[in-house]
C-alpha cells in the first residue's frame, strides 16, 4: 500500500513539474524591458515583445542589445502599430551587439497605453543551450528639451524550449 501511494505521489509530482510554465516577471512602473521567461527553439524564429510603462513623455530612446551569437540570432526590432510616427535605426548585430536608436522626425511622443511598444525577432541557432540572455545596455530615454529619464530596465534570461 505504501509503495503504491509513493509511486502515485512521485508520478503526480513528475507530471506537475513537467506541466508548470516558468512564471513571467512583472514589469515595474515605470519600467522597460522583456517580461517573457521562455522562448521556443523554432526554425522560423519568434518575436519577443518589449514593454514600456511610464507616465513620462518619451520622445526617443537608444540602447545596445547584447546576446551570445553562438546561441541565437537577433534581427532588427520593429515597433508596434501604436507608434507609427517613429523610426528605428539599428546596426547589423552580427557579433552579438546591436545599437538601436528610436526617434520621431516630427517630434511625436510615445503612446504607452499598450505597454508592448516593439518586438525583437529572435532565431535560436543552438537549441541545446539551456537559456538565451538578451540585455539592454546603456539605455537612454529622452523627453522634451533633451531631458533624460531614469527608467528601470528588465533584461531577459529566456529558457529555451525544445
Amino acid at each position: 500500500m505504501r509503495l503504491t501511494i509513493s509511486l502515485l505521489a512521485t508520478t503526480l509530482l513528475f507530471f506537475q513539474s513537467c506541466s508548470q510554465d516558468v512564471q513571467k516577471v512583472e514589469l515595474s512602473n515605470p519600467g522597460f524591458g522583456i517580461t517573457a521567461s521562455s522562448i521556443d527553439a523554432a526554425d522560423e524564429g519568434v518575436d519577443i515583445p518589449v514593454l514600456m510603462k511610464t507616465d513620462d513623455i518619451i520622445k526617443g530612446m537608444q540602447f545596445t542589445l547584447t546576446w551570445d551569437p553562438s546561441i541565437g540570432q537577433v534581427i532588427k526590432p520593429s515597433l508596434t502599430a501604436t507608434n507609427p510616427g517613429f523610426t528605428i535605426s539599428a546596426s547589423e548585430g552580427g557579433l552579438g551587439q546591436m545599437k538601436v536608436l528610436i526617434f520621431s522626425m516630427t517630434g511625436d511622443v510615445f503612446d504607452t497605453t499598450d505597454p508592448i511598444i516593439m518586438n525583437i525577432p529572435v532565431r535560436i541557432i543552438n537549441p541545446e543551450s539551456p537559456e538565451f540572455a538578451l540585455a539592454f545596455k546603456d539605455a537612454i530615454f529622452a523627453g522634451p528639451s533633451a531631458i533624460a529619464y531614469e527608467i528601470p530596465v528588465s533584461h531577459a534570461k529566456l529558457k529555451i524550449n525544445r
